[in-house]
């Protein structure tokens, strides 16, 4: 395993060929993650496995705001969220029912049985644009490659893998012919047949430059600046305090009669906020007092 810091993903290409990649490693961003919550190994490595994808999905779309993916559903697992900033600032989040046993190894299908993946587009300017994804397969990797067949009508294929400690994903996909170079009409193929040899451990422990030498050390192989990537929240107190007043004045006077201040946790990161009602009144005005 390499003992580096490396949070990073980087692009790359097949020189003569319509053929495209991404490779993501994350250790410490990943890491930021998981430890605000006492989460168990299985919800961890699935969790690591959606900070991977929102990255992956987060540098093929690119917009200036922010990307997220959450799913849902009726097992024990309820909700999992993932998002990422055109400042490549990751978080993430699982909620699960914590009276059951949770496997190390869980199948996503099974814990999401009657759910979707919501992949959400959110752009600092303009409208916000959601596309949902039927669980289909037994991974998330397999609900990726649905998404970019039914969005973009682009063969994709994804590999996902996460430890606890790392995170790594590897994503391929097919341009349109008339952006080949050539006529190399076979490349789609081997390059798949190739990457589906990869280990966990690789796609977990090796660099990009080090991982393509491996897979594809016959291919001429293009790479591309890799871009760094980080754990960060967008919560702040001036946001939250305007979800705590979008409950509404009588609510909030009841809180605050009842607690004497408001406190509210942000479940991502753990940053704790509280408000008496001094710091009410200017949005409230009298309705905040208790007396």
């Amino acid at each position: 395993m390499n003992d580096v810091i490396i949070n990073e993903i980087q692009r790359f290409s097949f020189d003569n060929t319509n053929v495209r990649g991404e490779h993501v490693v994350l250790n410490s961003a990943y890491q930021e993650i998981i430890k605000r919550k006492n989460y168990p190994i299985g919800i961890e490595k699935l969790l690591g496995e959606f900070v991977a994808a929102i990255a992956l999905l987060r540098d093929i779309i690119k917009i200036d705001g922010v990307l997220s993916i959450q799913a849902k559903g009726n097992g024990f697992l309820s909700t999992l969220m993932t998002e990422c900033d055109e400042l490549q600032n990751l978080r993430g989040i699982a909620q699960w029912d914590e009276t059951q046993t949770v496997p190390d190894t869980i199948s996503l299908k099974e814990v999401l049985e009657g759910g979707y993946l919501v992949i959400t587009i959110s752009p600092r300017n303009g409208q916000r644009y959601q596309g949902i994804v039927e669980i289909v397969g037994d991974t998330l990797a397999e609900c990726l490659e649905q998404y970019f067949y039914q969005s973009e009508q682009l063969p994709s294929r994804v590999w996902l893998a996460a430890n606890g400690a790392q995170s790594a994903g590897l994503f391929l996909q097919r341009l349109p012919a008339e952006q080949a170079q050539s006529g190399d009409e076979d490349a789609w193929e081997r390059f798949t047949h190739l990457a589906a040899t990869v280990k966990d451990e690789e796609l977990l422990g090796l660099d990009t430059e080090t991982l393509l030498h491996r897979l594809y050390h016959e291919e001429e192989v293009r790479l591309y600046e890799p871009k760094a990537l980080q754990f960060g929240c967008s919560c702040s107190r001036q946001r939250t305090l305007d979800a705590v007043i979008s409950i509404g004045a009588d609510e909030v006077r009841q809180l605050l009669i009842e607690q004497g201040s408001i406190q509210v946790d942000c479940q991502f990161c753990a940053e704790q906020y509280e408000f008496t009602a001094e710091d009410l009144v200017d949005q409230l005005g009298d309705q905040a007092q208790t007396h």
